[in-house]
């Protein structure tokens, strides 16, 4: 009986659960998608490799729309039975809500456990790999993309225009560049020749000219200097040509666990704060935290006696609610940790420790088949949000 009470509930929640899945991902992965699509079309990437980079970029979402799933996925399931009442036939016939969260609570530790593997490793690799990749990409196709007699554009604040490129291609004649990096001066470099080189250690690109002139005007001068050069040296970022990262100091995001904790051990040595490595080393193990509290928060949810709930809407609008709850007190801890007004632990740990209190108060109150006294204003809320949505889109989900 255990068993089939089991197998029952997680086939409700794992069909929502997927669904949530791929539509939390695909809505933040809208703009990096069509960053991707400018790169096929402007840069002739292949689908391939485009793919590839799709599957580096992908982890990074991963880690916040798993646990976002699991709690739609709980609210629809369990709604549902609620909605159709065979949750009140469940527990008139002595099912307790412990062995309702007891299946949920299997696959939440199972979707925690997950998520903990894509936080502490999957991500901090595919972040390096991408950059590798991007450098890959850029060390291959900007010097061939360079069009002659077209102005190319592909580094930010810096115009390359080349009259003739010279097979096989890393040396061009007749070249003419714009520099507008520097906000206080405005360089324009004509040379007669220029060789391209990659240097993939600090992952650039030098451009050596010779025989040239460098036309130099500050912005609060109508006037330029001019300078005639034999040799002369400009470096581009690399991976400023393929926008999908920028930086090329290795963030915390990109550390591994042991990386974060040198990092931080290194820091504290020299006295200096590592308020940014200890908070990313929180982050990741907070996020796969949030299943477990997602999981108490949606079968208490579900199982407390009240009248607002209506399925489908219900529990879409709850969905809705709890994660603007949830992200928006990690957002304010992450915002007071940055500026060291709380400890970083605090800071990253407080939507689990709230939701989880919470969660807690409504499993309780789900026990003694008691309403909580908040439940009066959780209704006008929710029924807010399920006013908010189109009928169009209550019939979408």
């Amino acid at each position: 009986m255990k068993r089939i009470l089991s197998t029952y509930i997680v086939s409700e929640i794992l069909p929502p659960f997927l669904i949530g899945l791929l539509a939390f991902t695909f809505i933040l992965l809208t703009a990096r998608i069509l960053k991707l699509v400018e790169l096929v079309v402007t840069r002739g990437i292949p689908l391939l490799q485009i793919g590839k980079l799709f599957a580096l970029i992908l982890p990074t979402f991963l880690e916040m729309t798993v646990p976002m799933a699991l709690l739609l996925g709980i609210l629809f399931g369990l709604g549902r039975l609620s909605s159709e009442q065979e949750i009140t036939a469940l527990k008139a016939s002595g099912i307790s809500p412990f062995q309702i969260l007891l299946p949920i609570g299997v696959v939440a530790l199972f979707v925690s456990m997950l998520t903990l593997l894509i936080t502490t490793l999957v991500r901090p690799g595919a972040n390096q790999a991408l950059k590798k990749e991007l450098y890959s990409i850029a060390k291959s196709r900007v010097v061939t993309a360079l069009r002659e007699k077209v102005f190319n554009d592909d580094f930010p604040d810096v115009l390359i225009y080349v009259e003739e490129v010279i097979p096989p291609g890393n040396t061009s004649q007749g070249v003419l560049i714009v520099d507008r990096r520097d906000p206080a001066r405005e360089n324009i470099i004509f040379s007669k020749v220029a060789f391209f080189r990659s240097d993939e250690e600090s992952r650039t690109l030098n451009l050596k000219l010779f025989d040239g002139i460098i036309h130099e005007r500050e912005k609060n001068q109508s006037g330029f200097s001019q300078t005639h050069f034999n040799v002369y040296n400009v470096t581009l970022d690399l991976e400023e040509a393929f926008s999908l990262t920028r930086k090329k100091k290795t963030r915390p995001k990109d550390m591994s666990l042991q990386q974060l904790r040198e990092t931080i051990r290194l820091k504290e040595a020299k006295g200096i704060k590592p308020t940014s490595e200890i908070m990313e080393f929180h982050q990741r193990f907070s996020f796969a935290f949030a299943p477990l509290v997602f999981s108490l928060l949606g079968v208490s949810l579900v199982l407390m006696p009240t009248r607002s709930r209506t399925g489908r809407s219900w529990g879409l609008a709850s969905c809705f609610f709890w994660l603007l709850v949830y992200y928006g007190l990690l957002s304010t801890g992450k915002a007071m940790g940055e500026r060291e007004i709380i400890p970083p632990i605090i800071a990253l740990w407080l939507p689990n420790l709230v939701l989880g209190l919470i969660g807690t108060y409504f499993f309780r109150k789900a026990l003694k088949e008691s309403p909580p006294v908040i439940q009066g204003k959780l209704q006008k809320i929710s029924t807010f949000f399920i006013r908010r949505l189109s009928p169009r889109q209550r019939k979408v989900f």
